[in-house]
């Protein structure tokens, strides 16, 4: 870009271009991250549900601090958190309605 524009022009060109790539590295990373963030509250809100659903229909004591983790407290109780990435036996998605019935 050097001796087409005026240089102050050439110089204003330059920041922007610098914001432009600044830019174009942080918002995904920021928006991956709002990802992961929203990800986990959806996969503690499933563990809470079959937490809720596994008391519910056995005569085990589901004790500990309610405001545990749920997914801890799932594989406290030797079964595994819900995954809704995980392949299931038919090979298809796994979906949020095949955890509520």
């Amino acid at each position: 870009m050097t001796g087409f524009f005026r240089p102050e022009l050439e110089r204003a060109l330059q920041v922007v271009a610098a914001i432009a790539l600044v830019g174009a590295i942080v918002l995904p990373v920021g928006w991956g991250y709002e990802q992961r963030q929203q990800a986990r509250t959806w996969q503690e809100t499933a563990c809470a549900y079959r937490l809720r659903e596994v008391a519910r229909e056995t005569n085990l004591l589901v004790g500990g601090d309610r405001r545990a983790n749920p997914c801890a407290l799932l594989r406290g109780l030797g079964l595994e958190p819900p995954n809704p990435l995980s392949a299931r036996p038919d090979g298809a998605r796994s979906t949020w309605s095949s955890f509520v019935h």
